[in-house]
């Protein structure tokens, strides 16, 4: 039998005010729109708040709600200030949310623990020293994943090291972030060049390529093309402008060590691995341990999140080498197959599938050709027809493997919550019949999935 709750004593403007803590708190930490207000409608039905009486606008950096019980009307918006990427904030946000439902916890309680969680998002589960190591691993796997060789995988570690080390200092000191990219991206990019010099074996220019690929927004990307598919066409958009940004800025500070040195403009470097097939499996973990890091994902996910990683990269390379199926085709095969083993793994082991997904198929983002189209359309004053040409090809291919990428992650897990969400409904309807009686159309109200599809 559920307790008395407080949370009648509240004004609406007050059970407001906590909703959109909910959904400033998802989007600014790297939820797709979609999932952002999910958890708002679940944290309105807590508050007896049903989702036929709210409206829910998002563009990325405004969030606006509305509340029309028939009677009254009222307004609130929240800005977005910063975004970053921190799984776990994300995933103790979205628990939450459940976890009072089922409990029909106290106003007082799910605020404190709101409180806690937003104090918690300021915070790294992994000191800096480590989220630096892990920065140069990840670039140095995708040296490797480009079919480099270890010494040349240790230059590109060095190097990357290097420019995140930049990135730290310039957000320290509060520099503009776009500027904070550019020299990051430049200070890598010099390092790794500067290694061609050392003595020993010949090295191949796959240091300077991959040095910088971390700072590709490999999750607002995937965001972006969710949100499309989703049509949150703002927050895409958005989300999809910032990446442009991020990657200009990137291009900028390539560039500036191009002018000053001799580095070629990448049309030249290859990009897909021989058959390495266990040396790529090694880089693909590599990788995804990295980016768990980065995103700050609990480390109990971290294996989960490498096995996905091996399988997804594996395959992709196994339909690319030994098929000679395209890029694209074969990122959304080798996504679509990660997406379907995690839908069965993680719902066993109780494991949010949006965790394991993002830093399993961060691997398979396009960098390299993503810099070449980049690169071409900043020097595009002294380009060929022939050179104009292959940049565009690069950039639609490109943007074909983005889109693969997403559309491989996401299908799956889109048919598959057709019975999900079903269960989940049940779930909530049940808590729901429970704590208000029969005063609401209980079915309705539990339909959030149907409720996050409204525009």
């Amino acid at each position: 039998m559920y307790k008395k709750s407080d949370k009648a004593e509240l004004t609406v403007r007050d059970k407001m005010q906590l909703i959109l803590d909910i959904g400033q708190l998802m989007m600014e930490n790297g939820a797709s729109s979609k999932r952002v207000v999910r958890d708002m409608l679940r944290a309105a039905a807590y508050l007896g708040i049903y989702w036929e009486n709210v409206q829910i606008h998002i563009t990325y950096s405004t969030i606006m709600i509305n509340v029309d019980d028939g009677v009254t009307s009222e307004t609130m918006f929240r800005k977005c200030y910063k975004h970053g990427v921190n799984m776990m904030t994300t995933l103790l946000a979205n628990q939450l949310s459940w976890d009072a439902l089922k409990s029909n916890e106290s106003y007082l309680i799910y605020r404190n623990q709101m409180m806690t969680i937003q104090q918690m998002a300021r915070k790294r589960l992994y000191p800096q020293w480590l989220t630096l190591f892990c920065i140069g691993m990840a670039s140095s796997a995708f040296c490797l994943l480009f079919g480099g060789h270890w010494y040349e995988a240790l230059y590109t570690f060095i190097a990357a090291v290097v420019g995140a080390y930049v990135k730290t200092l310039c957000q320290r000191f509060g520099v503009n972030i776009y500027i904070g990219i550019a020299a990051s991206a430049f200070f890598a990019t010099a390092t790794a060049y500067l290694t061609l010099y050392i003595p020993g074996p010949p090295c191949s220019w796959l240091p300077v390529v991959a040095c910088a690929l971390t700072l590709i927004p490999g999750v607002p990307l995937i965001n972006c093309v969710d949100d499309f598919l989703s049509n949150y066409l703002n927050s895409g958009m958005t989300r999809f402008t910032q990446t442009i940004l991020v990657m200009t800025a990137m291009t900028f500070g390539l560039s500036a060590v191009a002018v000053m040195t001799s580095v070629p403009n990448f049309t030249g470097v290859r990009i897909a691995p021989e058959s390495l097939y266990i040396a790529q499996a090694l880089a693909a973990a590599m990788a995804a341990a990295g980016f768990c890091v980065m995103f700050n994902i609990p480390k109990r996910y971290i294996p989960l999140a490498c096995l996905g990683a091996i399988i997804t990269v594996d395959m992709r390379n196994i339909l690319m080498v030994d098929f000679g199926t395209g890029m694209a085709t074969a990122s959304f095969i080798g996504a679509a197959t990660l997406s379907l083993f995690l839908l069965i793994v993680a719902r066993n082991l109780h494991a949010p599938v949006f965790v394991l997904t993002t830093p399993a198929i961060i691997p398979l983002i396009p960098g390299v050709l993503l810099y070449r189209f980049l690169f071409a359309v900043i020097r595009i004053h002294t380009l060929t027809t022939d050179e104009f040409m292959f940049a565009m090809q690069n950039g639609v291919e490109a943007a074909l493997v983005i889109l693969g990428i997403a559309l491989g992650a996401t299908l799956p897990d889109v048919i598959a919550h057709q019975f999900i969400d079903r269960s989940k409904r049940e779930r909530l309807r049940k808590i729901l019949e429970e704590r208000d009686g029969q005063e609401a159309d209980i079915e309705d109200a539990a339909n959030l999935d149907h409720a996050s599809e409204r525009r």
